[in-house]
């Protein structure tokens, strides 16, 4: 019998080595391939190949990953990268002279952008401007419609990029796959286009429709600037997004730690047994960070200060502001505040010592976005008065963006 078990974990053994080795060979061939076209391979490219990219498929949540940046330029000059992205598969990025607005470009619309729909000879091109879905267009029409001749077309321009999903794996085809899309690259570059130029593309990764944010997927260094939990050990702050937002210092992330404790345990024959046991902890915390004075209060938030009531019962059903100065409180909720609040449905928040804390529930970036713009449009809506009581002789952020 244990000789038999044998040489079938024997037999399990080869053909696991025999495997490996297929998939080694291919992937030798498959690198050898492309660099026989004169490019360059990276299998173990980071993030940073994307940074600048903030348009679907790029911008959108956390779990970023690439692999297999291939890198070279095109017989017309136009250097371009590849590389497969999450689930998506090889896109191809070109790179263009300057940035210029985000555009889409396809059979369908992009799943996750932003812009007002338009069919152009067949196609779905969406954009923010008309204007320059139009001037685009113009540019680009016969060049997309040659490639869709032979190649499929799902394009975006972002910032400084044309980007293609659906590239080829196979080196040859990847290459006349690159060639077809160079002309439009080309014609995007056209000084026609120059009264379209946009800002730069971020520097590092970001949010989408949020360029000015910065996402990272790892950096410890801000659990020392927000308010933490400090016990345990191996603390991590992982999706962190900074952020300015009209004047307030934005950190958002995920704080990860872990605790160990001691666990007793006694056998049926009366033998007591003592192990260590590691549990895993996490916690997301979204901050502001204040850069004029402001009263502390707090809403739906467990803890401080005197609960503050208010002439309104459907507010004072839905939310509980608290606050050691019940005038402070109730000057800045006044009936538009309270109608705002109602409308907008804050989480749970408490401002103290010149920082704006949310309870999240969960990071994500839908969740921050919400909570920022939900911050702007309430210290909008505090009235001047206020603010020259706190010893500001202007509001410190315009009464325009109150949003009442």
């Amino acid at each position: 019998m244990d000789s038999s078990i044998g040489q079938i974990l024997l037999i399990l053994l080869v053909v696991a080595v025999a495997v490996g080795l297929f998939f080694l060979i291919r992937r030798l061939r498959y690198v050898k391939s492309l660099r026989a076209q004169g490019w360059t391979f990276d299998g173990s490219p980071s993030l940073a190949s994307t940074y600048g990219l903030n348009c679907p498929p790029f911008g959108l949540g956390y779990r970023r990953t690439i692999d297999d940046l291939i890198s070279g330029s095109t017989a017309a000059g136009v250097p371009f990268g590849v590389f497969e992205y999450g689930s998506l598969g090889y896109v191809a990025t070109l790179r263009l002279p300057r940035p210029l607005p985000e555009l889409y470009l396809g059979r369908g619309p992009r799943p996750g952008a932003v812009g007002q729909q338009k069919a152009v000879g067949g196609w779905t091109v969406t954009a923010k401007d008309p204007a320059w879905a139009d001037a685009a267009m113009a540019a680009i029409g016969a060049a997309v419609d040659a490639m869709a001749a032979t190649h499929p077309v799902d394009l975006s321009v972002d910032g400084d990029r044309l980007v293609a999903l659906g590239v080829p794996r196979e080196a040859q085809a990847m290459r006349d796959f690159l060639e077809a899309l160079a002309p439009i690259a080309q014609a995007l570059a056209s000084p026609d286009l120059d009264p379209y130029q946009a800002p730069a593309p971020p520097s590092e990764l970001s949010l989408y429709q949020r360029p000015g944010w910065i996402y990272r997927p790892a950096d410890d260094r801000f659990l020392a600037e927000v308010d933490a939990t400090s016990s345990g050990y191996a603390h991590e702050a992982r999706d962190v997004v900074l952020g300015d937002v009209h004047g307030m210092r934005m950190i958002g992330l995920t704080h990860h730690w872990k605790t160990d404790r001691t666990v007793t345990s006694t056998d049926g024959e009366g033998r007591t047994t003592t192990r260590t046991e590691t549990d895993n902890h996490s916690e997301p915390i979204l901050e502001f960070q204040l850069p004029w004075q402001f009263g502390d209060l707090s809403v739906n938030w467990p803890g401080w200060g005197n609960r503050v009531r208010f002439e309104s019962s459907d507010f004072d059903r839905a939310f509980k502001v608290r606050s050691r100065y019940p005038k402070f409180a109730s000057d800045v909720f006044h009936p538009r505040q309270l109608e705002f609040l109602l409308r907008a449905r804050p989480l749970p928040f408490a401002i103290e010592s010149g920082r704006v804390r949310f309870d999240l529930g969960d990071n994500t970036p839908e969740r921050i976005m919400h909570c920022a713009d939900f911050l702007v449009t309430f210290f909008a809506g505090v009235p001047g008065f206020v603010w020259a009581d706190l010893g500001h002789t202007q509001p410190p952020i315009s009464r325009d963006l109150d949003g009442f």
